[in-house]
């Protein structure tokens, strides 16, 4: 057997099966520059590993956070200091500044928090794109292409970044300040995604899903997208939220043109057989979200 046909991504696109509700939640994200070598769990990366790292874990758990280190894919000028973002995904707001050391970082944990609630500067776009080959070879061998095409047209907003959840899901890249989250792009398309994405035209066979949703509202939100637009990603939001069971959701999808003003969707969360969920291990249980829509329950 090849080494290409045990690749988790190529059995991934293999089995077909569905990618949206797949986005890694979110709402606030702690974005550290960090020129690597990255570890396989990023806060164990030198020098953040020990207090801070814990620092930071508990600030991303009090404000629905997730932190990642990134870095540009260009040289650095000697003697630069790293930089980091605290963004808000809802807002579209961030707080940035520069560390040397990890003391530094503190006051990157911090402003995760109230000086990002009070934040009235907008973040400027920013391209984050999965290549941490320590977390797994198809983030790297897929993600370092898409890098390196979507920096020949935004040079300075594309960086390299540590997991982004679902290695199978590879080339993966989260647009900010939205937070949306694309999976299995590959270099002759990625630029295309981005420019559709940008003009208010989503590419819902990419779509992971808008990240500071939880699955079920991602997969609900993206069905809508899917068949009445294509659309901008925040013209489908949700309305009305139900719980009906362990595994099934019931979403109301408020749509701006040319959506429909509201559609009702019945998200399942369904176990699927086990499969290759990463390169170079056995099979490992995971969950598709199945979107269908229903009649106004009211």
């Amino acid at each position: 057997m090849s080494p290409d046909t045990t690749r988790c991504s190529n059995a991934f696109r293999e089995r077909g099966e569905p990618m949206i509700g797949s986005a890694p939640v979110a709402r606030r994200w702690l974005l550290i520059e960090h020129p690597g070598p990255w570890s396989k769990d990023h806060l164990e990366t030198p020098p953040i590993a020990g207090p801070v790292a814990q620092a930071i874990e508990a600030a991303c758990a009090e404000h629905q956070g997730r932190s990642l280190l990134v870095r540009r894919t260009g040289r650095r000028e000697p003697g630069e200091a790293n930089a980091w973002y605290a963004v808000d995904t809802s807002l579209g707001t961030w707080v940035t500044g520069t560390w040397r050391t990890t003391d530094d970082l503190l006051d990157a944990v911090r402003a995760l928090g109230t000086p990002l609630t009070h934040s009235e500067t907008f973040a400027p776009p920013m391209l984050l794109v999965c290549t941490q080959g320590t977390r797994d070879a198809c983030c790297a061998l897929r993600g370092r292409p898409v890098t390196a095409a979507l920096a020949k047209v935004w040079p300075d907003e594309v960086w390299e970044c540590t997991h982004l959840s679902g290695h199978r899901f590879a080339g993966t890249f989260i647009s900010m300040p939205d937070g949306t989250c694309y999976g299995m792009v590959d270099l002759p398309i990625a630029v295309e995604v981005v420019r559709a994405h940008r003009a208010g035209l989503v590419d819902t066979t990419h779509l992971r899903g808008l990240a500071r949703y939880s699955p079920a509202v991602q997969a609900a939100t993206g069905l809508v997208l899917a068949e009445h637009g294509p659309a901008a990603i925040t013209s489908a939001r949700p309305g009305t939220v139900e719980v009906l069971s362990e595994t099934v959701t019931r979403v109301e999808v408020i749509g701006d043109e040319p959506l429909p003003d509201t559609t009702w969707v019945e998200v399942t969360a369904e176990a699927l057989e086990p499969a290759p969920l990463s390169c170079g291990k056995g099979p490992g249980e995971h969950t598709a979200y199945r979107a269908v829509v229903v009649p106004d329950p009211r």
